[in-house]
C-alpha cells in the first residue's frame, strides 16, 4: 500500500521500500531501502534510508502533503 499526494500540481505516490522489496526486480533497479516517489509523469525518486528508519505504510499515511512534499524534494531523481 502507498500514500497518494499532490505538491505543487504534480500528483506522486509513495512506497516505503524494505530490504526485501529493493532485492526484487525494479525497472530502474533500486539501490537498497528508502523511500519511492513516482510521479503522474513517470518521474522517479529515491530517498535513501537505513532499513531500521523506513517508515511504515501507516506513519506515511498519517503524514500531511506538505512533510510528504518535503521528503520528496529530498529524494534524488532515478533515471529510468
Amino acid at each position: 500500500m502507498a500514500a497518494n499526494f499532490t505538491a505543487t500540481g504534480t500528483r506522486w505516490r509513495v512506497l516505503p521500500i524494505d530490504n526485501e522489496t529493493a532485492m526484487r526486480q525494479h525497472v530502474p533497479p533500486l539501490p537498497g531501502p528508502g523511500l519511492l516517489f513516482t510521479s503522474a509523469d513517470a518521474e522517479m525518486r529515491l530517498l535513501s534510508l537505513t532499513p531500521d528508519a523506513v517508515p511504515t505504510e501507516d506513519h506515511l499515511s498519517e503524514k500531511s502533503v506538505a512533510e510528504l512534499a518535503a521528503i520528496a524534494k529530498m529524494a534524488k531523481p532515478m533515471a529510468r
